[in-house]
């Protein structure tokens, strides 16, 4: 194949998006913490890998799984690791032609296929899926044509659609390049490109990349799980509501931009209504190492808990929906049912500027996830200028409602990123909030997390006030496989939570 020989750019591009979104995390005033910077930066699950997919010898730090028997503080080799019960795995589907195309999940069965997404020229989508299940792509304007087709079979994560290179005929291949225009050469070429990274990136690190290849490390800190039971704190000016403020007081948040900035002196709001400390003092528990995910007693108090069930009085639910998996189309955008079995729950939307609770428990968030809480709202054009978007990187807290039957089947919370944008912008992290508990069921499932003890999922039981955090990114900047997650059936009585959702290092709809 025939490619430009301007191939030392592409490891001085990389350089510059690591440079581009090293985005602060912290406050002016610098939060206590248990970890210092150096914790979080040399993460020694980073190693450097060095490869060639012929722009000559480049390095990276890319993120290598650590043994399991460290995960139980035991010297490498001393414990195997289980094969999980669940199987199932994320299926990328990579679209490398000029075409827009539509992805279909194949029942085989000779039936017709399930739409999954359309996909624009030289984008991606995909869905968490199983072993030999079948998807196969269409002309957006012909659906009896099946232009490729594939057969999920782990550990393969990503599947191509390249109508380009002509396996074994070089003359076809470059008839086919030759037809190109400049600017889908370029498209095509960095596609190429990204296939040979994602070669190496598995050699290397036994993973699949499921990131498109320049992406920065996160621009934002990530907690270390070493081991199971490890522990990491943090203080934060944000304490507790113990009592109810009057609703006179609970209007809408009505600042804007740097409005907003709480300096270190300052008090906090409504703080006549607060726990008398100055500080309240969080611990993150590991529960999880591979996916990272950790959990928080009484991120909540019982006052905020029972203001957030206030609030679903006057809020109307609506049947949850799937996302789009590239987070632009969702099956409702495609014209198509939006409320498949995979997800039964009831939900709403709570926006940070609801009220000074609502905005106390945004701002808490970043101080638990060592970042300025500026970033989680929009910004005023003198508020951090080094951040070229003045967006909010936080959605809105979603409030979900699951009755006796209602589940969300196993699942990932990051999307695949429009190639047309150099961010790369996807989730990074989710943060749970559990408003009840003393169900049956209603579980928080991880089915695929990494030990040496059990095949089965690990299972975080609801209790009022705690939060769950897990990351949806590797320390490398590729989407963590191994995030799968699910909310298992409630058997007996009702389950309520919010989570808030933080993208990296912009956030897209």
């Amino acid at each position: 194949m025939t490619l430009p020989a301007s191939r030392c750019l592409l490891g001085i591009r990389y350089l510059i998006l690591l440079l581009l979104f090293v985005i602060p995390s912290t406050t002016a005033r610098e939060q206590t913490c248990s970890a210092t910077e150096s914790d979080f930066f040399a993460d020694p699950a980073l190693h450097t890998m060095t490869f060639d997919i012929g722009y000559g010898p480049q390095e990276i730090p890319a993120y290598v799984q650590p043994d399991v028997s460290t995960f139980y503080r035991l010297q490498p080799g001393e414990r195997k690791p289980t094969t999980p019960k669940h199987n199932g795995w994320a299926a990328k589907f990579v679209n490398m032609s000029n075409k827009r195309v539509r992805l279909f999940w194949d029942p085989m069965n000779g039936g017709p296929g399930s739409l999954i997404a359309n996909i624009e020229p030289y984008c991606a989508a995909g869905t968490a899926s199983f072993p030999t299940h079948a998807f196969y792509m269409t002309p957006v304007d012909d659906e009896s044509i099946r232009l490729a087709s594939w057969a999920v079979s782990p550990p393969q994560s990503v599947y191509f659609y390249d109508p380009i290179t002509v396996e074994g005929d070089e003359e076809a291949t470059q008839r086919n390049l030759d037809s190109l225009s400049h600017e889908d050469f370029e498209l095509y070429r960095r596609h190429v490109d990204n296939r040979e990274f994602s070669k190496r990136y598995f050699e290397f690190t036994g993973r699949e990349y499921l990131s498109f290849y320049p992406r920065a490390r996160p621009s934002h800190k990530i907690w270390r799980a070493d081991y199971f039971g490890q522990e990491h704190w943090v203080t934060t000016k944000e304490t507790h509501f113990i009592a109810m403020p009057e609703e006179s007081e609970l209007g809408p948040v009505k600042e804007i931009g740097s409005q907003r900035i709480l300096k270190d002196s300052d008090p906090r709001i409504l703080q006549q209504y607060r726990s008398p400390e100055p500080f309240l003092n969080l611990t993150l528990k590991v529960l999880s190492c591979a996916p990272r995910a950790f959990e928080i007693d009484n991120f909540l108090s019982q006052t905020e808990v029972d203001h957030i069930m206030y609030l679903t009085t006057g809020m109307k639910l609506h049947r949850s929906t799937t996302a789009g998996s590239n987070g632009q189309l969702s099956d409702e955008e495609l014209g198509r049912d939006s409320t498949r079995n995979t997800r039964t729950s009831l939900n709403t939307w709570v926006y940070r500027e609801k009220d000074a609770i609502i905005d106390t428990i945004y701002r808490r968030s970043a101080d638990l996830l060592r970042i300025d809480e500026a970033l989680l709202r929009p910004r005023s054009k003198d508020e951090l200028p080094q951040v070229k978007s003045k967006r909010s990187l936080a959605e809105a807290l979603q409030l979900v409602h699951y009755d006796v039957g209602q589940e969300y089947t196993a699942h990932h919370d990051f999307g695949y990123a429009n190639i047309y944008n150099e961010d790369q912008p996807a989730r990074f992290a989710t943060l749970l909030l559990y408003l009840n508990e003393g169900m049956d069921g209603g579980e928080t499932q991880f089915p695929r997390w990494v030990n040496a003890h059990t095949r089965d999922g690990l299972d975080v039981v609801p209790k009022v006030g705690k939060a769950v955090l897990f990351y949806s990114q590797l320390p490398d900047g590729n989407m963590d496989d191994w995030s799968h997650h699910a909310a298992l059936p409630v058997r007996r009585g009702e389950k309520w939570l919010m989570n808030l959702w933080v993208w990296d290092p912009s956030y897209e709809t």
